[in-house]
């Protein structure tokens, strides 16, 4: 028999009283701060974890599922199929290099593809054979000074898409959703949630090779400067609303996608949906949601007010869970002093199946916590098989034969198309020089990736600043103007002179740096009110910071091939 119960069980209360009568506040603080200070005992070990007399695994991670679905394990096992002895830290390292390298190829294909389709072949007609049917949409321009509507430069149509996805793709908790999952629009269960590397190529490698903070830079220092070596008035100012209209849209992109990742969720996961309002009508309230926590507890502890479908022998059971809400239910307010010591032990006991660390077990009960309605609670949980669909062989999404196979046959097939496409028409050279350029992409976006770890790196004052990301974009906007110089004032014949010079500007340089990234870190400052002012400063700081680099190089060049 099942019946639909609104929490809080057992009662129907809103405000609820520990049950039994509290000591004054100071005394009980300053005997559950002692209790913290005399009873350090460190790490909890394995010999903590509780034994429900379930299958050995379920002794081990007694909570993972929870009473119901809890979250999964999203780390792929990718010990099962290294066959070559290599460290297990090795061996993920290569199989995502190999798969970054491969994100990198089809996001600057699908750049170049882009700038083509918007703008390339209005320039220069008849050179884009795939557009060669009149199926070009002439809007978007390269950042000539001389060209009205500059601002709109050739790499925003692809900007915008990958900022979009990357906003597509961000993770449920970035998203501020009920449920731990790496994707957020992807269902909880999917086997994809399990793809990390995969997550990594698309994010790291596809999306920021398919995005290019350089190309942007280089094209708003042209419209600038022209051919002259100080900045015409007209023209800097379009090339401030060009920097203006980029920034904007690529952050609205990403917004969009983000909005649309959590539609998709919510219209997957209706349950959730109802979660997730509950959830933000508590944390208006103050309320601290701990989301690592299974998916009745979760909803349970706080006071989510959502209907819920129990037996009757369950809401029998609830009522110990009961007991240990009513008597932390105010130590769960948002800056409670005491609110990491609850997380300490619900994460402990509901998640990863332990027993409760004995100095947080003194404080506790000093508090007058019920830990032993907790325990109880936790001992009796019934064990369910995970819902996750496992795939039959996780560890094969990763192998290292299949990734270096696949990564090989897309290099070898972008240098047979550079080495056997030789004809002199201006399709041949287009086709052959987008083949060439796209190789040179992995090589940026590795390097984009290990500049990634930089990341933080500074303390004090500056270690909220992203500094890998911004090095990254600094470097390759260096790069890619000094590229268009050379490309502009010096006389280049041959195929393979003119292909280096792109494939330095738009494959590496356009792959190093990146716009989605950059979104995304400035959105995250942007949604925490204390941090909004860092994401202005990280927004001027990259902006203007990559105009004076770009424009000194670029005035630099000039004269220097002019006077010497």
């Amino acid at each position: 028999m099942e019946t639909e119960m609104t929490t809080p069980l057992p009662t129907g209360t809103t405000h609820i009283t520990p049950a039994v009568a509290p000591a004054p506040a100071d005394d009980v603080e300053s005997a559950a701060a002692a209790a913290l200070a005399a009873a350090d005992t460190g790490p909890v070990t394995t010999n903590n974890t509780l034994s429900t007399g379930g299958p050995p695994e379920r002794n081990m991670t007694i909570s993972t599922w929870g009473s119901s679905q809890g979250s999964p394990n999203l780390t792929p096992d990718l010990s099962a199929s290294n066959a070559y002895g290599l460290s297990e830290g090795f061996y993920r390292g290569l199989v995502s290099f190999i798969w970054m390298c491969i994100g990198a190829i089809f996001g600057a294909l699908c750049r170049i593809l882009l700038a083509q389709l918007f703008g390339e072949e209005c320039k220069n007609p008849q050179t884009v054979g795939w557009l060669k049917a009149g199926g070009a949409l002439c809007v978007t321009a390269q950042g000539e000074g001389d060209v009205q509507g500059g601002i709109i430069f050739a790499d925003l149509p692809a900007n915008l898409l990958g900022c979009f996805i990357m906003g597509l793709f961000q993770s449920s908790l970035t998203l501020g959703l009920p449920v731990t999952a790496p994707i957020a629009f992807v269902n909880p269960t999917s086997s994809f949630q399990r793809w990390d590397v995969m997550h990594l190529a698309i994010r790291t490698g596809f999306c920021g090779s398919l995005t290019t903070f350089s190309s942007w830079n280089s094209e708003m220092v042209i419209m600038m400067f022209g051919t002259n070596y100080w900045p015409d008035a007209s023209a800097a100012a379009r090339s401030f609303f060009g920097y203006l209209v980029g920034m904007e849209t690529a952050l609205g992109s990403f917004v969009l996608g983000k909005k649309v990742a959590v539609w998709i969720h919510r219209w997957k996961n209706p349950s959730n949906a109802k979660e997730m309002d509950a959830l933000h009508e508590r944390t208006e309230q103050g309320v601290h949601i701990n989301r690592d926590l299974p998916e009745f507890e979760r909803r349970y502890l706080p006071d989510l007010r959502m209907e819920m479908k129990v037996t009757m022998q369950d809401a029998e059971r609830i009522r110990i869970l009961s007991r240990w809400r009513q008597t932390t239910y105010n130590a769960r307010r948002v800056g409670h002093k005491f609110l990491p010591l609850l997380i300490e032990i619900e994460n402990a006991v509901l998640v990863r199946g332990e027993k409760i660390p004995h100095r947080a077990d003194s404080a506790a009960r000093n508090l007058g916590w019920d830990c032993d309605a907790l325990m109880e609670w936790a001992l009796g949980m019934p064990y369910q098989e995970p819902k996750v669909v496992e795939p039959q062989n996780s560890a094969t999404l990763v192998q290292l034969e299949s990734s270096f196979l696949i990564l090989g046959l897309l290099i070898a097939g972008l240098v047979m198309g550079v080495i056997f496409i030789d004809g002199v028409s201006s399709y041949a050279v287009t086709y052959r020089q987008t083949l060439f350029v796209v190789l040179f992409a992995p090589f940026g976006a590795v390097l984009r990736w290990q500049l990634g770890r930089l990341n933080g790196c500074f303390t004090g004052g500056l270690a909220w600043l992203p500094f890998g990301t911004l090095f990254a974009n600094l470097l390759g906007s260096i790069v890619s103007i000094a590229m268009v110089c050379l490309e502009l004032v010096m006389p280049w014949d041959g195929f393979w002179q003119v292909a280096a010079l792109r494939a330095t500007k738009v494959g590496f340089a356009g792959s190093l740096t990146t716009v989605s990234t950059f979104v995304a870190e400035t959105n995250g400052f942007m949604n925490h009110p204390r941090t909004q002012d860092l994401a202005y400063k990280y927004m001027t700081t990259t902006l203007f910071t990559a105009c004076v680099l770009a424009s000194f190089t670029y005035v630099g060049i000039l004269y220097g091939v002019e006077n010497y």
